[in-house]
């Protein structure tokens, strides 16, 4: 009796096991439940979900000590006031997947995305941002120009640029050493990642300079860097901005990892439609 009990558990089992090894959606109905969220922030979901860009990403498992995205970005742009940095940051963010296959020829507009919430009567926050790039998505610069005052009639019969997801890869409570690790993760994979560093003025004030120390103040303002390399040698990060090619060196600069860890209180990498 009892080993007959024994062998319909067994049998039981064997045949759950097959169920799930011929359907793996099986297995993953509530994760992926958690996956239609726009924002992504657990970090079994994100490995899922992070690209791993073909062409750019590495081995993990070698003994990689430099790693940069920045052959593959279109040149730097400068933003003429603060309230533009975010849209012209995810714009060159976006824009990076989008020349993948695009023969690098593709400039997106970020004034369509900050004059659509400007009109809508949003700040522009990353969280409306993404939300927008989600929901709408942006244009091409040549159908809205950089430096845009308006938005016209073209916009609405011109393809659009989306994302399905955007990852939280860092977040204020995440640990220092975990920042580097899941900074150098993205990149190794191929993907820039969007950062916000909190600082004072003489961070947008590092024109001319090739790496960036932060004073002993902090004025407690937010800006929005691209990360787009790492160096192990120098123990550090290289980030792009939307201040110009006169800041840094060519609108680049070198941020020590001690010092990346302390100053990024959030991360983001793009996952795109």
């Amino acid at each position: 009796m009892i080993s007959r009990l024994i062998l319909s558990v067994l049998f039981l089992f064997s045949v759950l096991w097959q169920v799930q090894a011929q359907n793996p959606d099986v297995r993953s109905r509530d994760s992926e439940a958690e996956v239609a969220a726009l924002a992504v922030a657990d970090y079994a979901l994100i490995d899922r979900l992070m690209l791993t860009v073909p062409g750019v990403a590495v081995d993990a498992r070698a003994k990689v000590t430099v790693q940069s995205v920045k052959p593959y970005m279109m040149p730097v742009r400068r933003s003429d006031n603060d309230y533009l940095m975010a849209s012209y940051i995810l714009a060159s963010c976006l824009e990076y997947y989008v020349n993948l296959e695009k023969n690098y020829k593709v400039n997106l507009s970020p004034d369509f995305i900050a004059l659509n919430l400007q009109a809508q009567g949003n700040e522009l926050t990353m969280t409306d941002a993404f939300q927008f790039l989600a929901d709408e998505g942006t244009v091409s610069a040549a159908i809205m120009p950089y430096g845009a005052a308006r938005i016209t009639n073209a916009v609405y019969a011109t393809p659009k640029f989306q994302i399905l997801h955007y990852l939280h890869v860092l977040r204020p409570v995440t640990r220092p050493r975990q920042k580097v690790f899941e900074l150098r993760k993205a990149l190794l994979r191929g993907n820039p990642v969007l950062v916000e560093i909190e600082a004072g003025i003489d961070l947008p004030g590092a024109e001319g300079q090739t790496s960036w120390q932060p004073g002993r103040s902090s004025s407690g303002q937010s800006y929005p860097l691209l990360v787009v390399g790492f160096d192990e040698d120098k123990e550090a990060f290289e980030v792009m901005s939307a201040w110009g090619s006169r800041w840094g060196k060519g609108g680049y600069l070198w941020v020590d990892y001690e010092v990346m860890s302390a100053s990024a209180k959030n991360g983001y990498v793009l996952v795109p439609k």
